[in-house]
């Protein structure tokens, strides 16, 4: 063994802390404090890691930090957790995602124990993780390839648990509990593609949707080296994982490995605030022991502690709490220390942070009240956050799924929209950083940083004129990069399809799961969401499988939008990198050298030739378009002749990549396509698409068996609107029927001579 991996060995075990989610579902709790410093349970989230850590065995901890970074740094130096544990804090601002902060630690060279727990900062568990770490060292001193673990718990199907955005899909060798396949299912996503290999008879593949992924990993410091070396990967799960399991020919294969908890270990993260209510619920019913309420981590238990009685009620004994005697103080609840709650309240499955004042008959429902809150008698709130130093005026009524940010004031008699979310930070471009949980996908950056900036006003319609505070709106960008702040949207039983569903509301408390649910299987059905929230069935203009595009009016650039194709790198557009591939191609070498590169990136994406031959036209599109100009492209006589000497000068290669008749549509969807793109609008009104079909045939670069391959298609529908509008063009029914013609004449002209003969 070498000297340096016995070093490795002999290290004390560290861990990785990722103070920084990088998503925005927190918000506008986050705007005034990091994620991790908010409380749950009347707990920091980072205590919680922190504890586990230390009672891991774990003796020194980078926490990393980027937005709130100096906040994060002074609430760790001025804490006293246990000495068996040192907590260092990383800090870069310059890091937008958790491949950039894996970087910095590789070029830092802080991280030197082998294995290392990384983690998430919002994580709660009580897992024992050294049967875990055992294994992983057995694995990775047998392969050192085997460099992850990843820790994941069973749970149900409806849990709360579970984010409602992704749908997680695990392929698991049931033998050695090696991951084989990982992918984050989208809510329209009604299938998943499964690798063939999958069914060989010896695979032992298992695919599982019912894992929760617990966001603790244990790793090989090889892993921090990866990420330097893909220099582009900014998510850990959506990237990483599912590219490196992905892979199949070895050798270049990162191993990555599962670990399930026990049916009494419990480990979740808080993703939004739905989840958060969650797994608060857990902690009271102890579902999490020795993680409860009434078992405060280090440090605590100087200032506070809670008293644990019957039905599940935490009442802090340290403090000066008082509670009317007429006050119902129901199921699953926490009081915090120095609350004072007048009489006529009723208080249900809810927490109540510290110096909390209700005036009478206030009645809170499934909700969390944080820190130093006010609230006037006669209140109602439901299902609701309200943050620090808040103060909700008599008689306002609070609706489910509200977020009330720091500070904010509801004024008197102001009934609040269900999942209004309220804040007073001018500047609304500080939160919880960057993308959607653990990552950077561009694909899944729908939901925006509101950037404000400048003086504060408050929104008096919406607060009241004794209010402070204005509607908080996620800016939802375009498909050209424009934006837009849409109330309706955002609102309840608002906005069209997914939109809805990855939107303030499923990310809520009080969100309805089950009515999401039946929405989600009506539109994977073919529907769409009304004005109401209902459905409205009907076909869309979206393309369907096969390879093939969904029209777009938009830019040429939508029409390289494919479906997600197992073992292909995510973000990346197939076709378009063909394209590119052949617009290298220098005309005075040979097609056989292209054919090869093309080849090899075929494989190692998963493509297929029809993919080849729709990039090598489109390919031909630029080449002509780049010789003619705009000038050129108005004569549609020009178009046609530059685009039948280039398309001759391409049949080799286009022979090279036809093993198959049917891989010839992929020539014909590259010239829908290339008769849609900008520039071509002439050229398509002109009938173009019917020349090249004509010229293709007379060329014997298309047969009529591909012909016919790719009618039936569009018979049934499929090619999305522009390819069934080209379809439906009068020119291109006549050249199809005159093919049809031609081939019964030639048919009856076969029939004589064999008569003859």
């Amino acid at each position: 063994m070498p000297a340096d991996e016995v070093d490795r060995e002999d290290i004390k075990l560290q861990a990785v802390l990722l103070a920084d989610s990088f998503t925005k579902t927190f918000r506008p709790a986050s705007f005034d404090k990091p994620k991790v410093l908010c409380p749950l349970n009347n707990v920091a989230m980072l205590d919680y890691t922190i504890e586990w850590l230390a009672s891991s065995g774990v003796e020194e901890l980078f926490v990393f930090c980027v937005q709130h970074a100096d906040q994060v740094k002074a609430y760790v130096e001025s804490s006293s957790w246990t000495t068996a544990i040192k907590v260092t804090c990383v800090k870069d601002t310059t890091c937008t995602n958790p491949g950039d902060a894996l970087r910095e630690l590789d070029k830092r060279g802080l991280v030197r124990s082998d294995p290392f727990i990384m983690m998430s900062g919002d994580v709660v568990t009580n897992v024992d993780v050294r049967e875990a770490l055992k294994e992983h060292k057995k694995r990775h001193k047998a392969d050192s390839a085997n460099m992850m673990t990843v820790l994941m718990k069973e749970v149900p199907h409806n849990s709360p648990l579970r984010s409602v955005a992704d749908d997680l899909i695990v392929g698991i060798n049931s033998n050695s509990n090696q991951i084989c396949m990982f992918e984050s299912r989208k809510f329209k996503d009604s299938n998943v593609q499964i690798p063939s290999s999958f069914f060989d008879a010896q695979s032992n593949i298992c695919v599982k949707s019912d894992l929760l992924d617990c966001g603790i990993d244990i790793c090989s410091p090889d892993v921090l080296a990866r990420f330097s070396d893909e220099f582009d990967y900014k998510d850990i799960r959506k990237q990483f994982i599912r590219n490196s399991v992905a892979e199949e020919e070895e050798g270049l294969q990162n191993k990555i490995f599962a670990h399930f908890l026990g049916s009494t270990e419990y480990a979740a993260r808080v993703h939004d605030f739905r989840t958060y209510s969650a797994i608060s619920k857990d902690l009271i019913r102890r579902w999490c022991y020795p993680v409860v309420p009434d078992n405060l981590p280090s440090g605590y238990e100087r200032k506070f502690a809670y008293e644990y009685s019957r039905h599940f009620v935490y009442r802090e004994v340290k403090g000066n709490t008082v509670v009317a005697r007429n006050t119902q103080i129901k199921n699953g609840c926490i009081l915090g220390a120095n609350a004072n709650i007048e009489e006529g309240g009723k208080i249900a499955s809810s927490v109540i942070g510290n110096d909390c004042y209700f005036g009478k008959n206030v009645v809170i429902e499934g909700s969390h009240i944080w820190s130093n809150v006010k609230i006037g008698s006669n209140v109602k709130v439901d299902q609701s956050i309200i943050c620090d130093g808040c103060e909700i005026k008599e008689g306002a009524v609070i609706s489910k799924g509200c977020v009330i940010g720091s500070n904010c004031v509801i004024g008197k008699g102001i009934v609040l929209k269900p999942f209004s979310r309220i804040t007073c930070s001018a500047n609304t471009d500080e939160g919880d950083d960057g993308d959607d949980d653990w990552s950077d996908s561009e694909e899944d950056e729908d939901v925006q940083e509101d950037v404000g900036g400048g003086e504060f006003e408050s929104e008096v319609d919406v607060v009241g004129e004794d209010g402070k505070g204005k509607l908080w709106h996620p800016v939802v960008t375009d498909e050209d990069g424009g934006s837009s702040e849409d109330e309706e949207e955002w609102g309840e039983g608002g906005g069209e399809d997914w939109d809805e569903f990855v939107s303030v509301e499923s990310q809520s408390i009080g969100f309805d799961v089950k009515g999401a649910n039946a929405r989600k299987i009506k539109l994977q059905s073919g529907g769409d969401l009304d004005d109401s929230g209902g459905v409205s069935v009907g076909g869309g203009d979206d393309g369907e499988g096969e390879g093939e595009w969904g029209g777009s009016e938009n830019d040429g650039d939508m029409f390289f939008e494919e479906a997600h194709v197992v073992g292909r790198q995510k973000g990346v557009d197939v076709v378009k990198e063909l394209r590119d591939l052949c617009l290298e191609h220098d005309h005075n070498s040979s097609f056989q050298n292209l054919a090869i590169e093309l080849n090899s990136f075929k494989f190692s994406q998963n493509a297929t030739y029809e993919d080849v031959n729709c990039g090598a036209v489109l390919a031909v599109a630029e080449r002509v378009k780049e010789g003619l100009g705009d000038e050129g492209l108005s004569s549609v006589a020009k178009v046609l002749s530059a685009l039948k000497k280039e398309l001759v000068l391409w049949t080799e290669l286009f022979e090279k990549c036809t093993p198959r008749k049917a891989d010839e549509c992929g020539i014909i969807v590259g010239a829908e396509r290339l008769v849609c793109l900008p520039g071509m609008e002439k050229f398509r009104a002109g009938g173009g698409f019917r020349f090249i079909l004509q010229t293709l045939h007379d060329e014997d670069i298309l047969s009529e068996e591909a012909i016919e391959v790719w009618k039936g298609r569009r018979v049934k529908g499929e090619g999305g609107k522009d390819g069934l509008e080209l379809f439906a063009d009068q020119s291109v029914k006549d050249f199809l029927e005159w093919l049809e013609e031609e081939s019964d004449e030639s048919d009856g002209s076969e029939d004589e001579e064999e008569e003859e003969d």
